[in-house]
């Protein structure tokens, strides 16, 4: 009977490097990986081989086969795509380790495509908090719609500040 091993790990968009980084070390550590659900926070792994393999998470929007067909002709395999617009790409390496985005300005639009989604959160949140508590529960709906704003105006400022790191880093090279 196979070993199996259930982790529920958080995560957030604005930072992919530290759920691919925390991946692939299972995998070296002979944990692979075959099913992620609930939101992409739980991952169950099967006790096997160690394996060189490199994780990707992709934020897209939008797809078609081609952008399926372009992983796949490349080598990548799709390891997860529970909750669109994530997508969990996984690829076995030797020596260089691979990744999705050749270049910082394929990240910073990723991320700019999120902080878009956010800001309409925003907007969305606070017609339907007014709409909703217009009565009496004014207070408790302001309240509501304070800590919404806030927990949505921290991940904005998350993804500006990634942002600002990859521009920096891009400068240097």
């Amino acid at each position: 009977m196979n070993e199996i091993k259930t982790a529920w790990h958080w995560w957030w968009g604005w930072n992919p490097e530290k759920i691919e980084d925390w991946l692939e070390e299972m995998e070296l550590e002979g944990w692979n990986l075959f099913q992620v659900d609930f939101n992409h926070i739980r991952f169950k792994f099967e006790k096997g081989e160690s394996r060189k393999m490199r994780y990707c998470v992709d934020y897209q929007e939008n797809v078609d086969e081609n952008y399926f067909e372009i992983f796949k002709e490349y080598g990548w395999e799709l390891a997860d795509d529970g909750i669109l617009p994530w997508y969990i790409w996984r690829k076995s390496y030797e020596n260089e380790r691979p990744s999705i985005y050749t270049d910082t300005i394929s990240l910073i639009e990723r991320n700019n495509r999120q902080l878009w989604i956010v800001g309409v959160l925003i907007v969305m949140d606070t017609i339907v908090f007014y709409s909703t508590f217009n009565g009496g529960y004014i207070g408790i709906g302001l309240g509501l719609l304070f800590l919404m704003i806030l927990a949505l105006g921290y991940i904005m400022m998350q993804l500006y500040l990634y942002n600002k790191k990859l521009e920096k880093n891009e400068m240097k090279l």
